[in-house]
């Protein structure tokens, strides 16, 4: 064997011991990184500080508030009723009925037609009735009716009826532009 070749071989043995040792350096402290990243909880987003306040109140009765091509103002809430009409024509609650005072006003540069049966009145336990039209014609009779047209910019008054049972009381109605549009929720108790 040549000199030159015997330093080589020596050290050979101990480059191999020397990357071994490193290599378990780096394994060990990659698996320590890994663990310590795994077990931490993910740190949630500091909220902004808030003075404790109450959630806007829902819009109610004499606030005006829009759907689509409408705008609503909500006056008055009667459920004192369980017969609507003149006395030889008068129509008869299967509970009673509630009668909701309101005006519409067309907001749109186009004619439009408000549909009561667009709109539905909730009680307390969140139970959903529809307008009585037929109740409706009976309660409305010396006032301009829903059912006739309205211009850009005029507005109507008159009462939606719905017929709920008698210890129902009802909370809220929810008003439509049509049948298909998102509505607006307005409060019919008292603040």
């Amino acid at each position: 064997m040549p000199h030159d070749a015997r330093p080589r071989y020596r050290l050979a043995p101990l480059l191999a011991v020397l990357f071994s040792v490193i290599a378990i350096v780096v394994l060990f402290f990659t698996g320590v990184a890994a663990q310590q990243l795994s077990s931490k909880q993910p740190v949630a987003a500091a909220e902004p500080t808030r003075s404790p306040t109450k959630p806007p109140a829902r819009p109610g009765l004499g606030d005006k508030v829009r759907d689509g091509k409408f705008e609503f103002v909500v006056s008055r809430l009667d459920c004192a009723r369980t017969r609507v009409g003149p006395e030889h024509l008068q129509r008869t609650a299967q509970g009673k009925y509630c009668l909701v005072s309101l005006s519409v006003r067309n907001i749109s540069d186009g004619t439009r037609y408000f549909l009561g049966r667009a709109q539905k009145a909730y009680d307390a336990t969140g139970t959903a009735y529809g307008d009585d039209t037929l109740a409706g014609v009976y309660a409305n009779r010396d006032t301009q009716t829903f059912l006739e047209k309205l211009d850009p910019g005029e507005r109507v008054t008159g009462r939606l009826v719905f017929d709920v049972p008698k210890k129902a009381k009802l909370t809220t109605i929810d008003l439509h532009d049509s049948p298909l549009s998102r509505g607006v929720k307005v409060e019919l108790t008292s603040r």
